[in-house]
């Protein structure tokens, strides 16, 4: 039997809607009660502890007062009890990798905005907070914001990342190219104080250009990530970069060929990282070189599911929110999966989220987290949808045994 979930973080805003938000929120509003009892609840607090059974939780004016045993616990004066029996009740998710927009498709390097379905979509999967790690609009981002935070649409609470720092060699139309160093603070001035609380450097950012960028978003008391290809981690990791994105997959570091400042290929790149061994002293040293350096990863693996045949397949209902060449792309990418093995015995295509497995234990013991979790549409790759990643099929948080994946 599929087990109920509930997130907590979406019922304290739920509790005091009524007055607060426009019509085109409150049908998303089921309960209003100022003071609300949930019964017969699973706790799962998302600390590592075990799961507390028959629990009943108090919301009162969008604040948890307090949970204890259901047994004996009396619910207050006029608060509405909802028996949950059957039901788990978690933490809502952070999301660290979340995109609004998608491909148009066709082949064309235009990203579609989808300011409206997407934070329904985040929330509807159980995301209440999300970075968005990079923007193509990020002034329609910073607009979905403050509609948000002012009740007037529904979504997640927003991190919003600014426009992607990105050098010359850019994907998308819509990117600006970074002319050199001092093009870079410009551009992170400028939107911090727009009001972007992040930044994302891209694959063709300069080593010149990641300085002053890493340099002018400290100022500002603001992060910087990065997806990266013509800097390796460890060069990154020097600079002062706070978070890098998608795992070993993007660190071109290992690439005997590497040009400082240079991109090289990435078929040529990821066919090299196949074959190469998690356990030597270069990938231990880079791994122990991030932990030195404060350096967060964020994995992102939802999105190599799609190219692990082994991994289950999507469900038809998630099938049916993709348009028709979302979809085909998807089944597409499927059909192509590389084997989860190469010949030489290495790790393939599985292997890239074994890089989260050997990197995340000792990150997390030497800086005392969890990790964290992650997704985004893929760009080139065409792979799930926003209310996908979080949660596999809406079954299960993590994924035991072979990883599953994500991209950009």
């Amino acid at each position: 039997m599929k087990s109920k979930l509930a997130f907590c973080s979406l019922l304290p805003a739920a509790l005091w809607a009524q007055g607060r938000f426009t019509p085109g929120v409150k049908p998303f509003v089921t309960v209003d009660a100022p003071v609300v009892a949930l019964q017969h609840v699973r706790i799962i607090d998302g600390t590592g502890a075990q799961p507390q059974e028959d629990q009943t939780i108090i919301l009162d004016h969008g604040t948890i007062s307090r949970t204890g045993p259901s047994a004996g616990a009396i619910a207050p004066a006029g608060a509405q009890t909802i028996d949950l029996s059957g039901a788990t009740v978690i933490p809502g998710l952070v999301g660290m990798h979340e995109h609004l927009f998608y491909p148009s498709g066709g082949g064309i390097p235009i990203y579609n905005e989808q300011a409206f379905s997407f934070p329904r979509l985040y929330l509807a999967s159980g995301v209440t907070t999300a970075r968005t790690a990079g923007s193509l609009e990020p002034y329609t981002d910073l607009n979905i914001k403050r509609l948000i935070d002012t009740g007037k649409m529904p979504g997640p609470k927003l991190d919003v990342t600014g426009p992607y720092l990105e050098g010359a060699g850019s994907f998308a139309a819509q990117m600006h190219e970074l002319s050199g160093a001092d093009d870079a603070a410009r551009t992170v001035d400028y939107w911090a104080a727009e009001g972007v609380t992040s930044f994302k450097a891209y694959m063709n950012i300069t080593r010149a250009e990641l300085q002053a960028a890493v340099d002018a978003a400290h100022r500002h008391g603001i992060k910087i990530t990065g997806h990266l290809c013509s800097i390796g981690f460890r060069e990154a990791a020097a600079i002062g970069i706070d978070n890098l994105e998608h795992g070993l997959l993007v660190d071109t570091e290992f690439h005997p060929g590497k040009q400082p400042d240079i991109c090289p290929p990435q078929g040529v790149t990821r066919g090299e990282l196949a074959g190469l061994d998690l356990n030597s002293a270069p990938v231990r040293d880079m791994i122990a070189d991030l932990v030195r350096h404060n350096v967060a990863i964020t994995s992102t693996l939802a999105v190599f599911e799609a190219f692990d045949g082994s991994r289950p397949p999507l469900e038809k209902r998630f099938l049916d929110a993709l348009t028709p060449e979302a979809q085909v792309s998807y089944l597409g990418a499927r059909a192509r999966s590389i084997p989860s093995t190469t010949a030489s015995g290495r790790w393939g295509w599985r292997g890239f989220g074994a890089f989260g497995e050997a990197i995340m234990p000792d990150m997390s013991e030497a800086c005392g987290i969890r990790g964290q979790s992650d997704y985004e549409p893929p760009i080139p790759y065409n792979g799930p949808l926003a209310q996908r990643g979080e949660r596999h099929q809406s079954h299960g948080l993590l994924a035991v045994g072979p990883p599953t994946g994500d991209d950009h």
